[in-house]
């Protein structure tokens, strides 16, 4: 027996239909109301035409941790880096092996590599480094106790002897003719200054009496002031030289000690093994003060104005040594113990810790005490990372 489909009633068909026009109706009510109102915002805009509003706010001040890059191996226990004015060159000095000085593209290329003259491995140790806006290159030598200066292609200029003294002076002194650079040199550990006269022929002179100072860190502000740590037993302090004294055409009345602050001690005021110093955009001079563990801040006349990053917490200091500010006040510190490098906000009253990167160890972003640090416009930063025999490039 077969079954029959039976077609639905009529009276079903049509309610369907009546559902479906009816959604259809509903449906098309809402493009018609939705094309009024944009017909209507689009005639107000052109009766009176006003700038869009911003959508979403961009907080163009937001911090964060710089990130690694790569590193540059050719080194032999790095301590000090500084960029040429161009932020073309990188400048590196070592502790160990020839204790050279090391010139790298900004890509970590060797370009060369130069010397105290006049003295060898065991008679010299370059620890700090800095350039002026000339491109001539500074070196403190811990073991000559002098700043040693070189053009930019790392040919000898002068060595600055003392606070009052360079060593082209002291020849001028002595000869009543200017020296050229590279005639003369002097090593501490020898008891004469060797020069070239006028008609070419090596002479000697007695060495200069030895003053009481220790250069140990250089750096220059963004006037060319040379600011200076000295770490002399009896007096740990912070020499401020104009850029006056520093963009003479002559050293041959070399006078930097316009302002000198500071004294040996744990102490509000007071300073021991300070590492390095730098100027703020408030005019604050902030110091490394190595062994007391913490940042000391003065004004720009030396006068003392508070202490920064000691006790405990994420923004405490270790061992800070090499410091570097960037455009937006944000102080970079090199922590040696700590194994790591600590950034501060100082474009305030109050500086506050922002963030910490590295941390120990020798694979790629670890560090084995580090010493020193150079920032460059383009937000690269050069970390001399001293017992991995390397220096370690970051960005933001």
């Amino acid at each position: 027996m077969s079954a029959t489909l039976n077609p639905p009633p009529q009276s079903d068909l049509n309610a369907e239909d009546k559902r479906k026009r009816k959604f259809y109706l509903f449906a098309l009510g809402g493009l018609l109301t939705l094309l009024f109102f944009v017909s209507y915002m689009f005639a107000s805009y052109l009766r009176q035409p006003e700038p869009l509003p911003e959508l979403l706010p961009v907080n163009v001040e937001v911090d964060y941790p710089p990130h690694y890059l790569f590193s540059i191996y050719e080194v032999e226990g790095p301590v000090g880096v500084a960029l040429s004015p161009e932020g073309d060159r990188l400048y590196v000095t070592e502790i160990r092996g020839e204790r050279l000085i090391k010139m790298f593209d900004i890509d970590g290329n060797l370009l060369g590599s130069f010397s105290t003259p006049g003295a060898g491995p065991g008679e010299r140790a370059p620890v700090y480094i800095a350039t002026d806006s000339l491109g001539r290159v500074y070196v403190t030598d811990r073991l000559q106790h002098a700043i040693v200066v070189f053009d930019r292609d790392g040919n000898y200029l002068d060595s600055i002897l003392n606070p009052t003294l360079t060593l082209s002076e002291y020849v001028f002194k002595h000869t009543e003719a200017e020296p050229t650079p590279g005639s003369f040199s002097y090593n501490v550990f020898e008891t004469e200054v060797y020069y070239e006269d006028a008609a070419g022929e090596q002479q000697t002179l007695p060495r200069p009496d030895r003053s009481p100072w220790a250069p140990l860190g250089v750096r220059f502000d963004s006037n060319d002031r040379m600011l200076l740590t000295d770490v002399i037993e009896t007096r740990h302090s912070v020499w401020l030289a104009p850029s006056s004294v520093i963009r003479a055409s002559d050293w041959l009345d070399f006078d930097l000690s316009a302002l000198q602050f500071g004294i040996s001690g744990q102490g509000n005021g007071q300073l021991q093994f300070p590492n390095t110093a730098v100027v703020d955009s408030q005019g604050r001079i902030i110091i490394s003060d190595g062994n007391n563990g913490r940042l000391s801040v003065w004004n720009d006349q030396g006068g003392f104005l508070f202490h920064f990053g000691s006790g405990s917490g994420d923004g405490a200091l270790s061992l800070p040594r090499g410091i570097a500010i960037d455009d937006r006040d944000r102080l970079h510190v090199v922590d040696a113990v700590g194994q790591n490098v600590k950034v501060y906000d100082f474009s305030g009253p109050e500086p506050s810790f922002l963030y910490t990167f590295g941390d120990m160890g020798v694979q790629n972003g670890q560090f084995n005490y580090p010493n020193d640090i150079a920032l460059d416009a383009s937000g690269r930063l050069y970390i001399a990372d001293r017992e991995n025999n390397r220096i370690q490039v970051w960005s933001y």
